[in-house]
């Protein structure tokens, strides 16, 4: 199980359990109150695999779809500017402007792409 002491930023959900990846980013601590914690969530290794990029920040959190040189939004994402988002090494990973969504929504997404390895369909996209 992940602890607070899991710094990874990116998970290979070929290699590890949906439930590891889940727990870390619920264990995880973001910098300040008005940032959040942000990962990388691949199904495998290489170039152009598409990967998940999910945020938490509290009670909201950040969903980005990368796939085949296309960046997807949540449909029904808000947030009129970009959100400042961190690694766990404490680097400034903004996330766009359309992200923005339920931080629960944010874990059922990581946790079905973990599952199925395909774009999640938990979530409603549209192209950024």
């Amino acid at each position: 199980m992940a602890t607070t002491g899991d710094r990874r930023t990116g998970y290979d959900v070929t290699s590890v359990s949906a439930e590891t990846v889940v727990a870390a980013l619920r264990a995880a601590v973001a910098p300040s109150p008005s940032a959040g914690v942000v990962w990388w969530i691949y199904a495998g290794r290489g170039p152009g695999i598409p990967h998940l990029v999910a945020g938490l920040r509290g009670d909201r959190g950040a969903l980005v779809w990368h796939e085949n040189g296309s960046t997807h939004l949540p449909a029904d994402g808000t947030g009129p500017a970009s959100t400042d988002y961190f690694s766990l090494q404490g680097s400034h990973f903004p996330q766009p402007a359309g992200s923005d969504v339920p931080a629960e929504l944010v874990l059922r997404a990581v946790q079905e792409f973990a599952q199925t390895r395909v774009r999640p369909e938990c979530v409603a996209w549209k192209l950024a």
